[in-house]
């Protein structure tokens, strides 16, 4: 499969896969979803296919739903999104210059309370506290910090050795 076919299939994947591809990333560029080694390594299977590190398919989905916000998309966008996003990752250029939010965002975010995911509706950046509706318990939830450490996260998928058992 090519990067361009998994955009055209992405929504099919577990959310809990990566995405792997061969570099240079372009849309013709090999590709591979699979779940990561236990130990955070690249898979064989990606690592027999010449594949590196490319994005997680939440992520993926969560940056193109951002990037719509209400207009269409057509294929080769979504591609170049992504690879513009991955390439951003790998290098060390801070910060995300392009992800700008269009309010009201909705998203869904853990309770510590009851240990139940539920919605909230995010406003505007920054922090905020969220009634969980299960067991009322608050949890502060912030979109600038959060959007930091999904970065921060991909930057260190990056940087883990590849390949190996």
């Amino acid at each position: 499969m090519t990067l361009q076919e998994l955009v055209r299939t992405l929504d099919q994947f577990q959310r809990g896969l990566t995405v792997y591809a061969v570099r240079p990333w372009q849309p013709s560029s090999n590709a591979v979803v699979t779940r990561p080694g236990d130990d955070g390594r690249v898979p064989d299977e990606a690592v027999a296919a010449g594949c590196r590190y490319f994005l997680e398919v939440h992520v993926a989905l969560h940056l193109l739903r951002q990037l719509a916000q209400g207009r269409q998309l057509s294929e080769a966008e979504r591609c170049a999104a992504l690879i513009e996003y991955a390439e951003f990752i790998s290098s060390a250029v801070k910060p995300y210059p392009f992800l700008k939010y269009k309010f009201p965002v909705g998203m869904m975010i853990y309770c510590r309370g009851c240990a139940k995911l539920f919605d909230i509706v995010v406003t505007s950046g920054g922090s905020r506290d969220y009634r969980c509706p299960d067991c009322g318990k608050v949890q502060m939830f912030d979109l600038d910090a959060f959007t930091r450490k999904a970065i921060e996260q991909s930057r260190k998928l990056h940087r883990k050795p590849r390949g190996g058992r």
